[in-house]
């Protein structure tokens, strides 16, 4: 057992006492001589479905390609009620103006339903935390065969989907060569600690919509309330992984979260970054304060205290983002920072700190 595991099961006893490519086959994919470059590149503007054949079961999401044979992977990972369908336009994004493939699954088992919130996407409940790690562990083995320019392969997940995309390096999966899959991994505002995340939900339920179906997607997930069998609650959190993680071969992870972040605390990052540090796995940390202008007013921390004595009031704190957005803080945050790797190559550091303030800009370094 890891150091991070054991130092988990003690925390945890005491919270318990207090379509332009066909559907390939799962992983190895024969891929014809001469077709494959070709098939990797993409002149029509948006996204395509995908499915995969993982552990026998259908898998389903959604991929962009660029003009060119792309020398990048992305592997995106949604977070809790959205689904590949949030991430159309930051594919589209990622083909089209960076040159690198891109691709989001659904994560077998959610239950998808129509658009409900009026933004035109469909919406899912579900924590399928092992099960979205294994379909994007596939999807990342189904590019990196299918197109053999790839050189870069980078997992990033957002909120619950850090949950997903953690577990998804944890697993060591490799290429087709043996060498490592995964090069690099974006964990943004990430719920990287499911036992808190299920604590805090059920704590909430009672008051809150969103933590009720939270609470019993999870506890789903792990066959029962955490008292009747932690080690399914140990299992799928990332940070019980440290030590996989740093055995997959990454060779670098970025963190971004907001400091009042009211739906995933920013303590779990800080949490992942301090297991990463003692790992000895290079990282870059972005703490973002406050919000600029053009963000959204996402979930705070301070705004539920504040909202109980003004209901008018809005915290000036950078809070919880939609994954959907592209004027977040977080967000542009977040891919400023992998723009910044696949344009130019800038890797994180051994261990930097960063903080980012809407209104002051970035600041920090090595």
């Amino acid at each position: 057992m890891s150091r991070s595991r054991t130092l988990l099961v003690a925390s945890v006893g005491l919270a318990l006492v207090a379509s332009a490519l066909p559907a390939l086959a799962s992983p190895p994919f024969d891929v014809p001589p001469g077709r494959a470059k070709k098939a990797c590149t993409d002149k029509s503007d948006g996204a395509s479905e995908l499915n995969l054949r993982v552990d026998g079961e259908n898998a389903t999401g959604r991929y962009a390609l660029p003009a060119k044979s792309p020398e990048g992977l992305v592997v995106f990972g949604h977070g809790y009620g959205h689904t590949s369908a949030s991430w159309v336009g930051h594919m589209t994004r990622a083909a089209n103006d960076h040159g690198v493939a891109a691709v989001a699954m659904d994560y077998r088992g959610i239950q998808i339903s129509p658009d409900s919130n009026g933004d035109g996407l469909p919406e899912s409940r579900g924590w399928n935390a092992r099960k979205g790690a294994e379909d994007l562990v596939a999807a990342a083995q189904h590019f990196e065969k299918l197109c053999p320019g790839i050189e870069t392969v980078t997992i990033f997940g957002v909120s619950m989907g850090a949950n997903m995309t953690g577990l998804a390096v944890a697993e060591q999966a490799t290429r087709s060569d043996g060498s490592p899959l995964f090069d690099y991994w974006f964990d943004i505002e990430g719920a990287v600690n499911v036992i808190e995340t299920y604590l805090g939900a059920r704590a909430l339920a009672p008051v809150n919509g969103t933590a009720a179906n939270a609470y019993a997607d999870i506890e789903a997930e792990m066959g029962g309330p955490i008292e009747g069998d932690p080690a399914p609650y140990l299992d799928r959190a990332v940070v019980t992984h440290v030590d996989e993680i740093k055995a997959s071969g990454v060779k670098g992870v970025v963190l971004v979260h907001g400091l009042d972040d009211g739906l995933v605390p920013y303590n779990q990052s800080r949490e992942m970054s301090s297991l990463l540090l003692q790992a000895g796995v290079p990282l870059d940390f972005y703490t973002v304060g406050r919000r600029s202008p053009e963000s959204e007013q996402e979930t705070t921390a301070t705004g539920y205290v504040g909202g109980q004595i003004d209901e008018d009031y809005k915290s000036p704190l950078a809070g919880h983002a939609s994954e959907k957005s592209t004027t977040h803080i977080i967000m542009v945050t977040a891919f400023e920072r992998l723009w910044q790797l696949m344009d130019s190559g800038q890797t994180p550091g051994v261990y930097r700190e960063f903080f980012v303030d809407g209104e002051a800009g970035t600041v920090g370094g090595p």
